[in-house]
């Protein structure tokens, strides 16, 4: 009777033995990936978005494992294309999945922009904007005052008229 393996080394090799492609895996880095590679993607990303919180950051680090999910999927499609014989059975799967890897990327760019343009231009309601809006109209449609000459004021500063 077996029981697997037992030591974590051996836990580690064992958890890679149904690895078919690695398009599912919950590991961003499979074996033979490097890491070194990987973490320059990352930081690539970081330097040029410059996340200003933690759910930025998050995004970030979501773009980088798509992008990295993608290009797994490309270099098994230039396998695929390059063997003798064509199997279309897993193109369908890596067209599937370059699809999947390449919305995720987009969505998570698309939401972290979304956030760092909040971040520079703080909400302002709809109802504030309109009150504001007629404040405005109200001063400039409003009917002229009359001119005061400073003869016609007294000591306070209220108008008298001349009589």
């Amino acid at each position: 009777m077996q029981t697997g393996p037992i030591t974590a080394a051996g836990k580690a090799i064992s958890s890679i033995n149904a690895t078919k492609h690695g398009l599912t895996s919950q590991k961003v880095i499979l074996p033979g990936e490097d890491s070194a590679e990987f973490q320059e993607l990352l930081d690539t990303l970081v330097a040029e978005h410059r996340p200003g919180s933690p759910t930025e950051s998050l995004l970030i680090d979501e773009m980088a494992q798509a992008r990295w999910r993608l290009d797994r999927v490309r270099r098994k499609q230039d396998q695929a294309f390059s063997a003798d014989m064509l199997d279309q059975k897993l193109l369908a799967l890596l067209l599937r999945y370059g699809a999947t890897y390449e919305r995720s990327f987009y969505k998570a760019l698309e939401t972290l922009k979304k956030l760092q343009r909040e971040a520079r231009s703080p909400f302002v309601s709809q109802k504030a904007e309109q009150d504001n809006f007629f404040r405005q109209l109200d001063a400039a449609t409003a009917p002229p005052r009359p001119i005061v000459h400073p003869d016609n004021l007294t000591a306070g500063g209220d108008f008298t008229p001349r009589t």
